[in-house]
């Protein structure tokens, strides 16, 4: 039997695929157009001499052979994909450039200062920055897109250094129609039995905005949003509440929305962090800057 080559991209169509289960989605995660999903599927297919997936008109499904297969095609293109971030690590090192990563609305004031006072005395070095939703929590730490970032904890991760700037309450964000809207404040338990809408990632980043630590039952996730503006936009249509941060309220307000004070919940904090093995040439002088920063400022 005729044997055909596959490449890198075959292994990723497939480990995509096998997450989906649905050609439509999996092509959109790869940026490519369906039938071009199809073809590489069957190139792959006909490389490797077996069916991976069971295909009928209305599902898609992993053949027992695919199965099989899956873990050591998700270990081969994860360590495909360590070795470019290591790779692009390395580039950024060489030439001085700090990939600084930030959380939606977290020490936005603070790092444009800190980012001006660094670059001022470090002119050898150059600042680049990148914005993450709520679907990644670590800033693009987690997976060596970033030398530093701007979080907020918890963020779950053992290989990073985090360090706490400062404190923010916690607050209730609901519909300008609701009940609790007049209000100054409102308890814990009556926010947990709210309709809430969560992140879309599951982990400790996700359980600690849900509040999971009071509650006693699985809260009532009716919907999931990555970013800021598609929370607000779910919450002045009336799906549910958020908890969120003193921050969204200073930056965020809508006239069709509104904040509350939640009684008895500890604040959020505002973090710095990196990776514990980092050598990059600038981060150390980046963190002696703002450190500097915030003792000046008199908040660290």
């Amino acid at each position: 039997m005729v044997r055909y080559g596959f490449e890198l991209r075959h292994l990723r169509a497939f480990a995509v695929l096998a997450e989906e289960l649905h050609f439509g989605r999996a092509a959109e995660r790869l940026f490519v157009t369906q039938p071009a999903l199809t073809q590489t599927i069957r190139q792959l297919e006909r490389g490797l001499g077996v069916d991976l997936f069971v295909r009928t008109t209305r599902a898609v499904a992993l053949s027992p052979e695919g199965a099989r297969l899956l873990p050591y095609v998700r270990v081969s293109t994860m360590a495909v994909d360590r070795v470019e971030v290591q790779a692009q690590r390395l580039t950024r090192e060489q030439a001085g450039r700090l990939q600084v990563g930030y959380q939606v609305g977290a020490g936005l004031t603070l790092m444009a200062t800190v980012v001006r006072d660094f670059e001022a005395a470090y002119p050898q070095f150059t600042v680049e920055f990148a914005e993450y939703d709520f679907s990644e929590p670590a800033s693009g730490l987690d997976v060596g897109r970033t030398d530093v970032a701007f979080v907020r904890p918890p963020i779950g991760l053992e290989h990073i250094d985090v360090l706490t700037l400062y404190e923010e309450p916690r607050l209730a964000c609901v519909p300008r129609g609701h009940r609790f809207a007049h209000r100054s404040s409102v308890s814990i338990a009556e926010v947990l039995a709210e309709p809430i809408i969560a992140a879309p990632t599951p982990g400790v980043w996700r359980d600690y905005w849900l509040l999971n630590e009071y509650r006693s039952e699985p809260a009532n996730v009716v919907s999931e949003s990555a970013t800021f503006e598609s929370e607000l936009q779910a919450v002045a249509a009336g799906r549910g509440i958020i908890v969120t941060s003193e921050a969204s309220k200073k930056y965020f307000n809508r006239p069709n929305v509104a904040y509350v004070d939640i009684e008895g919940l500890g604040p959020c904090d505002v973090a710095i962090a990196w990776p514990r093995d980092s050598v990059h040439p600038a981060l150390q002088p980046f963190l002696s800057t703002l450190t500097q920063r915030m003792t000046t400022t008199g908040d660290l």
